[in-house]
């Protein structure tokens, strides 16, 4: 018994309608030919498969002789000199009666000529600030961290005798009643026991200016003041100005030369005028040395 909805002529094979009036009859019945799938490939196998195959020529080894001599070096070897021995760049010492040979030089000893507070007549009386309208009193182990940490505008160099420091400064935002303090210079090599940390052993010296009228005319003051020696014993230096341009034909226009002010003594522009102890410069030269004041002034400081 067939089953329920299945016709007979489902058993028939089904042919498609356009193919009615034409026998495929042996298409259909011929076997078909698969073609077998490549197996597939891992990822290293297909990174192997892709890497070039070396030249014959360069799987022979080649000799590091003929490498050397078909190696061509730079042209800039030929200019070249020679470079010294391992000897000849020694300096030869005598240490304890033997003579070595060190890749430093050995300077000899040299006495200390350097003296000690103690031994110096140097005041280390309480004094007024000098910058500005500070008057702070202040004593001169401290007087160079009062004016590093408390006067922040103004900068602190340090330098040896012999040596030169190149200000540059306005002369013309100069208050009229105050001094002002420009750079406040540390001189080593002249005294120890003095300050502690990286202020010890450094005279403070600062660089001043003001201004003061004589006779109708306006007068721009500089000096230095520092540490009091006592007379005879007080630090020497030279101060020198000019314009601050590489085409002048002449370094420095005006120079001064003499002791620093106490640091005890008066800062007062118009009595440091009266008594010759700073570098004084005129209105109409000191408009000249600024170019019409288009220029600041530029100002060296020498000790000995």
């Amino acid at each position: 018994m067939e089953p329920h909805g299945q016709s007979q002529q489902a058993s028939q094979p089904y042919i498609p309608r356009n193919a009615q009036s034409h026998d495929h009859s042996s298409q259909w019945n011929r076997p078909h030919k698969f073609t077998p799938l490549k197996p597939v490939m891992s990822r290293n196998e297909i990174k192997k498969s892709k890497v070039p195959k070396p030249c014959p020529t360069e799987q022979e080894p080649c000799r590091e002789e003929e490498l050397l001599d078909e190696t061509i070096p730079p042209s800039e070897l030929f200019h070249c000199t020679s470079s010294l021995l391992a000897s000849e760049s020694l300096y030869t010492a005598t240490i304890n009666g033997q003579e070595c040979q060190l890749p430093f030089e050995v300077l000899p000893e040299v006495s200390s000529s350097v003296v000690k507070l103690e031994d110096t007549a140097i005041s280390r009386q309480p004094f007024p600030c000098p910058v500005g309208g500070c008057r702070q009193p202040c004593c001169l182990f401290m007087f160079a961290t009062h004016v590093a940490f408390d006067h922040q505008e103004v900068l602190v160099d340090t330098l040896w005798p012999g040596e030169t420091n190149t200000v540059l400064i306005d002369p013309y935002t100069e208050p009229t009643d105050q001094p002002r303090c420009h750079r406040l210079l540390l001189l080593s090599g002249k005294i120890r026991g003095l300050g502690d940390g990286k202020h010890r052993d450094k005279l403070p010296f600062a660089l001043m200016s003001s201004k003061c009228s004589l006779h109708g005319s306006d007068r721009l003051v500089l000096w230095i003041t520092g540490p009091d020696a006592g007379d005879g014993h007080r630090q020497q230096y030279t101060l020198e100005a000019g314009k601050n341009e590489s085409s002048r034909l002449v370094m420095y226009a005006v120079a001064f030369s003499g002791e620093i002010v106490p640091l005890h003594g008066s800062q007062d522009a118009a009595e440091l005028h009266r008594s010759g102890a700073g570098l004084v410069v005129p209105e109409q030269q000191l408009d000249f040395l600024t170019d019409s004041r288009t220029k600041l002034l530029e100002v060296c400081v020498h000790f000995y």
